[in-house]
């Protein structure tokens, strides 16, 4: 059975639930891989010589930016995976968009006892040693979701000392606004103003709202 995707081809073994016991501590492999070297890219290389046919070893062709679970691959092998299987991957960065992503990823996997191999770096999710390195691994990921934290309040204050606006850009500009409010004077509803001014009746009430000396009907 095999499953295709853009970018990926996930394939299933024949014997895929059947009776056999098969469906036990099954093993996959997971690459992402570049355009035009998914067969020897050394994390396939690696995988192989793990003892992974190719048709365990699950593809992904997208960018490192992409989360873990919108990559069609991953997301894929995740259905298939149960409880005592087992995941291999050549490196850790090759899991996910950054620390935090996947982290995210390792607690799904383990919420479900699948358990992780990374290959170089030689840790395994089920072993103390693999506890060990995912309690120092959810500590990066803590450290750079700070660190991110840090920076973009950063760059909000430092937006804001050079008095620049922030948010959402206003519809009308303070001319138009003035315009508003002197045809709600003159008694034009917020519906025909809204009409000569391209934006919605909502956004007009809000202006005629702030300002009780000028009212306008619908």
């Amino acid at each position: 059975m095999v499953y295709e995707h853009p970018g990926v081809v996930l394939t299933c073994p024949e014997n895929y639930g059947s009776e056999t016991g098969f469906m036990t501590m099954r093993r996959y492999g997971y690459a992402r891989v570049s355009t035009g070297e998914q067969t020897n890219d050394p994390q396939i290389i690696a995988l192989r010589r793990e003892g992974l046919s190719d048709d365990m070893i699950v593809q992904d062709v997208v960018s490192g930016g992409v989360p873990a679970l919108s990559r069609p691959g991953m997301s894929s092998l995740l259905k298939m995976l149960e409880a005592g299987d087992s995941l291999v991957a050549a490196k850790l960065d090759r899991l996910g968009r950054d620390t935090v992503d996947v982290i995210g990823l390792i607690r799904i996997l383990n919420d479900r006892s699948i358990n992780l191999r990374i290959l170089n770096i030689g840790v395994e999710t089920n072993t103390p040693n693999g506890r060990l390195f995912l309690t120092i691994l959810a500590a990066f990921a803590e450290f750079e979701r700070e660190i991110i934290k840090e920076r973009t309040l950063a760059g909000l204050e430092a937006a804001r000392a050079a008095g620049k606006r922030l948010g959402r850009r206003p519809k009308l500009t303070v001319r138009q606004k003035d315009h508003a409010l002197e045809m709600a004077a003159t008694g034009s509803t917020n519906g025909q103003i809204a009409g000569v001014l391209g934006v919605s009746i909502s956004t007009i009430q809000r202006i005629t709202a702030s300002n009780p000396h000028h009212k306008a009907a619908f």
